[in-house]
């Protein structure tokens, strides 16, 4: 039980600590110009690559 609890602290301050860290972006960013959607789009191509390449190098993982 104890542990059950720590775990659900720790898990709502990290939820917590989320929510200041976007909402300090949000309001750095308030008042710029959007980034026109195809820009953005290949941006988060690019990541979801590199996530798919990480995927495939950690499932390509010989066993010793």
């Amino acid at each position: 039980m104890q542990n059950y609890l720590r775990e659900t602290v720790h898990a709502q301050a990290a939820h917590l600590r989320r929510q200041d860290a976007l909402a300090a972006t949000a309001e750095r960013l308030r008042g710029r110009p959007e980034v026109p959607a195809e820009e953005r789009n290949v941006v988060l191509d690019a990541i979801e690559d590199a996530h798919n390449e990480r995927a495939d190098q950690l499932g390509n993982r010989s066993t010793p």
